[in-house]
């Protein structure tokens, strides 16, 4: 089994979804699913890898970064900075810094509950003892829960520069929130005014719905209006 293998189960696991669930979620077939858990081809002898298309689909359906599969996967490569630096001995001082006096099963209750995600106290205690490094994706996850940057995990920390680094977190996060309340409300100043007022009515909620659920299950607008206007000329007859 490879990396990517190995993390697409360890995702799959950590949401308790069968293979045929998992695959069944993504819109691909179980046993393809199942190859790319393996790692190999059987047909070939090869990795399997995974095209990002098919990645988008995972990323999708594990609600997981698309940026971490990419880079997990070949697509993107890690900066080059952070690649050279990552010390296993750093991360383990960081990782007992976040524990905070915690034992390594109350610390994956922790991440599970304020993540969503698993990080199962063997694989938590694997770290600890150095035997294994972090995927990329694991490092996301803990930095999540932590409130931290992904840069805290390549340098030494102390309490004082975890709050330093927790203040950097939450001014990205702000950053990033302000940024995309500016795009949405640029959309929809740019809408005719007779719209927004509409949008912004209570009374639209119920019709904002049904249009929702269209766009879901991929229901044609010109449908729809061939279908309010047979309504409005029945009505007009009667």
């Amino acid at each position: 089994m490879n990396n990517l293998g190995e993390l697409f189960r360890q995702i799959r696991i950590s949401k308790n979804w069968s293979l045929r669930e998992a695959a069944r979620r993504m819109g691909i077939s179980y046993s393809y699913l199942s190859v790319l858990e393996k790692g190999v081809d059987p047909r070939t002898g090869k990795d399997s890898n995974p095209r990002p298309d098919t990645l988008r689909l995972i990323s999708k359906a594990y609600d997981y970064p698309y940026e971490e599969l990419l880079k997990a996967a070949g697509y993107l490569n890690e900066p080059s900075s952070q690649e050279n630096n990552f010390d296993l001995t750093v991360f383990i001082s960081n990782l007992n810094l976040i524990m905070k006096g915690m034992t390594i099963e109350e610390f994956s209750e922790d991440i599970k509950r304020k993540t969503g995600y698993t990080i199962s106290p063997k694989q938590i205690r694997s770290y600890l003892n150095g035997d294994i490094e972090p995927f990329p994706g694991t490092i996301s996850i803990l930095s999540n829960y932590a409130r931290v940057t992904p840069d805290f995990w390549y340098m030494f920390n102390t309490e004082e520069t975890l709050e330093q680094e927790r203040k950097k977190y939450e001014e990205n996060l702000l950053k990033s929130a302000s940024d995309h309340f500016s795009k949405d409300y640029y959309l929809f100043t740019n809408m005719p005014e007779d719209v927004r007022r509409w949008i912004l009515s209570e009374e639209s909620a119920p019709y904002i719905k049904v249009a929702m659920e269209a766009s879901r299950n991929k229901v044609n607008p010109n449908s729809l209006k061939l279908l309010i206007d047979s309504i409005i000329a029945d009505r007009q007859e009667k």
